[in-house]
């Protein structure tokens, strides 16, 4: 697909770029790549779980839990969701968040393979964000992951700050001393696509009647710091320093374990198979719409 190349090339030039981040006006034609039609019918899916919707209203999570209901069918439980209350909240001006793209769309599911491909060891993840005018989905935050952006229906005028350090924990909400000095504010029209790198602090308005973006956090899957430490210190209890040792001696002994070519390798090659594991993984996300079935007696 067209579109597809084109979001693709731009993320490669993006990264290559020490950019906070880029934008690229009218990249592609975003009927191509989704609709609110298309999030209209994801959303009135009959098997879509809590899991998948968030809803706000006034800066106020709307909890739907009592929403949440079950039926047995041939001693199954098969749950699904009394949507009224999320109808309300729509028409009261809710924003609402729809995760997993991937999974119930094969063709956005095709777009992230390509995307992933960029990367040594990626797992992206896709969500449809649907805004109307004075409410948004999130306040002010910034994001752990580089986040890459591309407006559907709708403008969205977003607010981006100077970049910060990429951390874990803290990054929402954010007040405005929190979120520093303004570094640019961008209209997104249908067809823009933009690229903000983790760390960069930004909060979104909805200026017009609705605004609905795809928003796809490239989700990095090679081995973190929690990892790494994890195996680190299972070497250590192996090869741990002498007993009554001083700090500088116990903190000399772990950082041999981490510089150490076999545990390098162990790590690299734990990378591999992450990445390996994260192509199949991906090809069964795909599978998730592998049924055809009708076309087969169509002409019979």
């Amino acid at each position: 697909m067209l579109e597809h190349g084109s979001i693709r090339n731009f993320l490669k030039n993006a990264l290559s770029s020490n950019a906070p981040y880029c934008l690229q006006t009218s990249l592609i034609n975003p009927e191509a790549i989704y609709s609110l039609q298309r999030f209209e019918e994801q959303l009135n899916n009959p098997l879509l779980s809590l899991d998948w919707i968030r809803a706000s209203l006034k800066n106020q999570v709307i909890n739907l839990e009592s929403d949440a209901l079950w039926k047995t069918v041939q001693r199954r439980k098969l749950t699904f969701i009394d949507k009224s209350n999320l109808q309300k909240a729509l028409q009261d001006g809710a924003a609402v968040v729809l995760e997993g793209l991937d999974i119930f769309d094969k063709k956005m599911n095709e777009l992230l393979t390509e995307l992933d491909d960029l990367f040594p060891c990626m797992l992206s993840n896709a969500e449809a964000f649907f805004s109307q005018k004075g409410n948004e989905a999130y306040e002010g935050h910034r994001d752990s992951d580089d986040v890459l952006v591309i407006q559907i229906e709708g403008t969205k005028h977003w607010y981006l700050h100077a970049p910060q350090q990429r951390r874990y924990f803290g990054n929402s909400p954010l007040t405005s001393q929190q979120m520093g000095p303004i570094l640019a504010e961008l209209d997104l029209n249908p067809g823009d696509v933009l690229y903000v790198r983790g760390g960069v602090p930004h909060r979104c308005t909805t200026r017009n009647s609705y605004s609905l973006h795809i928003s796809i956090d490239l989700c990095d899957r090679t081995p973190n710091i929690e990892q790494i430490t994890h195996v680190a210190n299972q070497a250590y209890n192996h090869a741990s320093a002498k007993p009554s040792a001083n700090v500088v001696e116990v903190v000399d002994q772990y950082v041999e374990i981490l510089k150490n070519s076999a545990f390098v390798l162990q790590l690299q090659n734990a990378t591999k198979d992450m990445q390996a594991e994260t192509k199949r993984f991906r090809k069964k996300l795909g599978n998730s719409s592998a049924i055809n079935i009708a076309n087969r007696y169509k002409n019979n």
